[in-house]
């Protein structure tokens, strides 16, 4: 029931298109051109389809196809940004070689854009009736702020969805979140000859520095999840200082703390208060401030729930095996899916070369994703 020349030939053509997420680089297509493309493809196909643009040059696409009402309704979800092409030979080349097509997105993760094609043209072309609506939605921005996402669950509410990210066709019932928060310490200008004058906010950085190391430790052995594996914490930014010759008045990090299943943004600033005022009371001239930048919630689904279940016998009837279950180290649209009260499981194709230099995607591995979403689709 799956047309595989029609998906191959659809799978080129969204590579070929430039979908680089503009907040990620100077000149990147955005999701215009290919949602236009993926709208286009959707009304060929006798699908009820919208195209919302939620900022200048972003775009969601949502296609509906209604079931007899019987049932709960299901989303298959898919992003249509891509990281940036710095470094690539040929990123938008669509070249196949030894049953892999090549070029930026081609894994994650416009190979499941072009399963979830195949599915919407094998239900209209054999007239399949679902007992259930089924939402194939498209979204912008998830590389970045996700947008896309917050746009769509505003307009659509499923009870069930499968975002389609990545995962060599096991199935992804948890991923862990992230949070970023900024620490400022301040100091007090003075001449570097000044000592009795002077407070140096980049030294009394270097001490909560000490303390979030310590932490960071701590956070990796006593942290951890079955299928996520340990929480972690990091600081990707440094700075602090005006000049030689000169008390530093002020320094900033940035701190990065990934995220595991149960944890809690108001857990994590406790920890980072803590050390805050630990160092208050040891050091009178100590003055430092924590501000939240962005959260991400992490995600996990019992694999006991019916749309994961439903997946599982999709995967033993379409492969002849029983599924893998994974967790993701990064984070995915499907938090934000679960927390506006959709249950949701991640699945998607076989490839390699995530957000690297070589990225490709293993062509009958598209075709098994299109064959498990639409038995899923059916059941």
């Amino acid at each position: 029931m799956i047309d595989k020349d029609y998906m191959i030939d659809t799978l080129q053509k969204l590579v070929q298109i430039n979908s680089v997420n503009p907040a990620l680089e100077k000149g990147g297509g955005g999701e215009a051109e290919i949602g236009r493309f993926i709208y286009r493809e959707m009304q060929n196909h006798g699908v009820d389809v919208e195209l919302d643009e939620i900022e200048k040059g972003r775009v969601n696409v949502t296609g509906r196809i209604r079931g007899s009402g019987t049932g709960k309704s299901l989303m298959i979800n898919a992003h249509m940004d891509t990281v940036g092409v710095e470094g690539m030979s040929d990123p938008f080349s669509g070249e196949i070689r030894n049953g892999k097509l090549y070029g930026r997105g081609a894994y994650d993760m416009k190979g499941s854009i072009a399963a979830m094609l195949g599915v919407a043209k094998s239900l209209k072309e054999n007239n399949v009736t679902l007992n259930r609506d089924l939402f194939l939605s498209f979204v912008a921005d998830e590389e970045y702020e996700s947008i896309g996402a917050e746009a769509l669950v505003k307009k659509v509410r499923a009870d069930e969805a499968i975002v389609a990210e990545p995962t060599d066709l096991k199935i992804c019932t948890a991923h862990r979140g992230f949070g970023i928060w900024k620490i400022t310490v301040t100091g007090k200008t003075a001449h570097g000859g000044n000592h009795h004058l002077g407070v140096d906010a980049n030294m009394h950085m270097g001490l909560l520095l000490a303390e979030l190391y310590s932490l960071a430790e701590k956070v990796q052995q006593e942290i951890h999840h079955p299928l996520c594996g340990p929480a972690s914490m990091h600081v990707p930014l440094v700075s602090g200082g005006r000049s030689l010759f000169i008390y530093s008045n002020h320094c900033e990090i940035h701190v990065e703390r990934r995220t595991v299943p149960g944890e809690s943004r108001d857990g994590i600033e406790r920890d980072l208060e803590g050390i805050i005022q630990k160092l208050k009371q040891r050091i009178p001239a100590f003055h430092a401030r924590l501000e939240p930048v962005i959260w991400r919630s992490p995600y996990e689904i019992d694999s006991g729930r019916p749309v994961v279940r439903q997946l599982h016998r999709s995967v033993e009837s379409v492969m002849n095996a029983k599924p893998e279950y994974i967790g993701h180290t990064w984070w995915e649209d499907s938090a934000i899916f679960g927390d506006a009260g959709m249950e949701t499981v991640v699945m998607g194709p076989k490839g390699g070369g995530i957000h690297e230099e070589v990225e490709w995607v293993e062509l009958e591995s598209v075709f098994q994703l299109a064959e498990i979403f639409l038995k899923t689709a059916e059941e």
